[in-house]
């Protein structure tokens, strides 16, 4: 959200992974994106004016649970085909997925929480609460 002012159009799409396995999935989430990105329904990528569109549109795209290099392609595609400044960010459990499509020095781990910084977070989400003071919470937390 703190970027995406910097773009035209932005997009996340969560859980690529899981999305993917269902029937139609890839071209769904593919169609989700480009109306997101276009604020138009009903667009095909193959249309002339679409990639033009496109083209001429600085977007973010986050892609969020990749774990193929099919998927990546398919919804980020060729970096060339989104405006100059564009930025895609793809996350993966699996780093050798991305080394298929991203070069090395474009890949970032990010590192894993310590144990209080993780308990405030799942806190945060499970409770709706940032507190783990509370005896309940913090014993069903752990």
């Amino acid at each position: 959200h703190k970027l995406s002012s910097k773009f035209e159009a932005s997009y996340f799409v969560k859980n690529v992974r899981e999305n993917s396995e269902k029937a139609d999935g890839l071209d769904h989430l593919k169609k989700t994106l480009l109306k997101e990105i276009l604020k138009e329904e009903g667009l095909s990528i193959r249309s002339t004016s679409v990639q033009k569109r496109l083209s001429r549109t600085k977007v973010l795209i986050v892609l969020d649970d990749v774990s193929s290099s099919m998927q990546m392609e398919h919804l980020a595609g060729d970096r060339l085909q989104y405006g100059i400044g564009s930025r895609t960010i793809i996350t993966s459990r699996d780093r050798g997925t991305l080394r298929q499509t991203v070069e090395e020095d474009n890949i970032y781990e990010v590192e894993v929480l310590k144990l209080d910084d993780a308990l405030q977070l799942f806190c945060s989400r499970a409770f709706k609460n940032n507190s783990t003071r509370r005896t309940d919470c913090k014993e069903l937390a752990e």
